[in-house]
């Protein structure tokens, strides 16, 4: 692993694939691909405010003259590219670029590409939209303005913070998921890290895929190829509590899952999956329609 820092506000990383990427069909899965995009320069600068800006779910703490400030990732998106899936992942070398593109009142977006670091084939992008928060009273603060000095302009390629997307209506029998959120699970400020969230949903769709309770899917997710995937963050998580993942299928948009986590009547997050429709599991359950 090396880290390669153009600037504090732009890193360049170079990593194999970590201890337990690769998932049963061989490839890094998509959330160990979350968890390469959330690396960062942590501790290997002089001061916490830098350090804080490459982070997790909840980022490192951050402490300034008169308040403890950390960030929330509110939207986490990745588009994985069809390169992705055809190569070989045992010995496949991931070069990460990773820069400021939004900065806002309290917000600010992180945009991430990956491609192959001996060819420079692309592999996939995605984001973060992340929001300043106060620590102890858990409400949003003003962005420095020395990052607003320091950030160079040329690289703000967004003028505005992405959206999210329109989650349809979870109908009355999707199925329901349930797990506990456990001390492997949480980050050094103990909220569970948002690629777990991400693979919540995933084992949510794969049980239900392997139970038959989804039409366009019948195994285990790790056999399809996803093309991209959202999640928007809306509560806390920590160790000891229980979550239940709702998953069903898009009404209106094909290979499409949706996802619901909720601890207790608290809606924690909003998912969705979106898969290439020439995967071949998803070929091997068309062709299985056809012949019906």
């Amino acid at each position: 692993m090396k880290y390669f820092l153009p600037s504090r506000y732009y890193l360049c990383y170079v990593s194999g694939p970590h201890y337990d990427d690769l998932d049963k069909n061989y490839r890094i899965s998509p959330w160990n691909l979350c968890y390469h995009a959330q690396c960062g320069p942590v501790g290997i600068h002089t001061d916490m405010e830098t350090a804080a800006m490459f982070p997790a779910f909840y980022y490192p703490i951050s402490k300034t003259e008169d308040q403890v400030v950390t960030g929330f990732t509110r939207l986490y998106q990745m588009e994985i590219l069809p390169a992705y899936y055809q190569q070989s992942h045992f010995n496949l070398t991931l070069h990460m670029k990773k820069w400021f593109s939004y900065l806002g009142n309290t917000s600010y977006c992180q945009d991430v590409v990956f491609k192959n670091a001996l060819t420079g084939e692309p592999l996939a992008r995605g984001l973060n939209h992340n929001v300043r928060v106060d620590f102890k009273l858990r409400r949003p603060v003003k962005i420095p303005e020395k990052w607003f000095r320091d950030i160079s302009k040329d690289q703000l390629t967004r003028s505005k913070p992405p959206q999210g997307f329109k989650q349809p209506p979870r109908p009355d029998k999707s199925y329901l998921f349930t797990t506990e959120v456990t001390s492997s699970c949480v980050d050094s400020n103990q909220h569970q890290n948002m690629a777990i969230h991400l693979k919540n949903c995933w084992d949510a769709g794969s049980a239900a895929a392997c139970s038959n309770q989804l039409l366009q899917f019948n195994t285990d997710l790790a056999y399809y190829n996803m093309k991209q995937v959202s999640f928007l963050y809306q509560g806390e998580v920590v160790i000891g509590d229980a979550l239940q993942v709702a998953c069903w299928e898009h009404p209106n948009k094909s290979n499409t899952l949706c996802f619901t986590m909720t601890k207790g009547s608290e809606v924690i997050g909003q998912c969705q999956m979106e898969f290439y429709s020439d995967s071949p599991s998803m070929l091997n359950v068309n062709y299985v329609k056809a012949k019906l």
